[in-house]
């Protein structure tokens, strides 16, 4: 009892110390001590209302101990999430999937989308992503004269192809009596686009400062420019996947139109597996006036 009420402390003084900014936000700390036959389902966050969607599902029988502390405000989710356990009469599995709302890179015809062709001022205060009317925006690769389509709310409308799936998805499967860990700590964010024109060179920025924009500069050239409550757009995750004897399935299927990485990865490994890994993808930075989470000193 003592170790669960230091557990929960602990993972309270965690959540406070996210608490950014501190207003309209949503936060979550639990653990669990759970033993016998488990059926178990959650979900936090809603894709672009919070940067991405977390879903988990938990099956089968065994002792298992969990904890998770989870932070969302406008645009972005922060969870550290911790699975051990130990397999019944029956396997044990966790299965954990992170949806990003930030956009892949789009294919036309073989060329990459130029960002400016996802993104246009819609309905609803202009919300992230979304298609309304001709959009024009010009291919990397040299073409001048872009591409104009009408098109609908749907990103996969007409021609234009996306990339990857925006998942990172991982699932352990521990046999009876073998033990596993799932540990996730990351932090997802995907903040608005306002739209473009609306940048005075003189004047200064004269939009929604929690937005960013595109930005055309002294020489005519078109670029992303963050407001100063800009949440960021960005991907960052530590994870430790482990299982003494099992199953393991790793599923990576990430994109970015801004600095056009790609990351693939598709696998199933039975027996005995242990993978610790990083991975950060930043779109967008966030806007100065965003306060700094306290343990980034440099």
């Amino acid at each position: 009892m003592k170790k669960t009420i230091v557990a929960v402390a602990l993972a309270v003084v965690f959540v406070m110390s996210l608490a950014v900014p501190a207003f309209a936000q949503m936060t979550h700390s639990v653990v669990y001590e759970l033993d016998g036959t488990i059926d178990f389902k959650k979900q936090a966050g809603h894709l672009c209302n919070t940067g991405a969607a977390h879903k988990q599902t938990i099956q089968g029988s065994g002792e298992m101990f969990k904890e998770s502390a989870i932070v969302m405000v406008p645009g972005r989710i922060t969870m550290d999430d911790t699975n051990d356990f130990v397999a019944g009469e029956t396997n044990l599995a966790v299965i954990s999937v992170i949806e990003l709302c930030a956009p892949p890179k789009y294919m036309y015809e073989g060329a990459v989308v130029h960002p400016s062709a996802l993104y246009t001022p819609g309905p609803f205060g202009n919300q992230p992503y979304t298609y309304y009317g001709p959009v024009v925006g010009p291919f990397l690769g040299g073409d001048e004269f872009g591409v104009t389509q009408e098109r609908d709310a749907d990103p996969n409308y007409d021609e234009f192809e996306p990339l990857t799936k925006q998942i990172w998805a991982a699932h352990v499967n521990a046999d009876p009596g073998f033990s596993g860990n799932l540990h996730q700590d990351f932090v997802a964010a995907y903040g608005p686009f306002w739209g473009t024109d609306v940048f005075d060179h003189e004047d200064g920025w004269t939009g929604n400062a929690d937005r960013w924009r595109w930005e055309t500069d002294a020489d005519g050239v078109l670029g992303a420019a963050v407001g100063v409550d800009y949440v960021g757009n960005y991907f960052n995750i530590e994870q430790h996947q482990r299982t003494s004897q099992g199953t393991i399935q790793r599923f990576i299927d990430i994109s970015s139109p801004w600095n056009h990485g790609y990351l693939m990865e598709d696998a199933t490994v039975v027996g005995k597996s242990d993978v610790q890994e990083t991975f950060t993808m930043s779109n967008l930075p966030e806007g100065a006036d965003i306060e700094i989470d306290w343990w980034v000193l440099f």
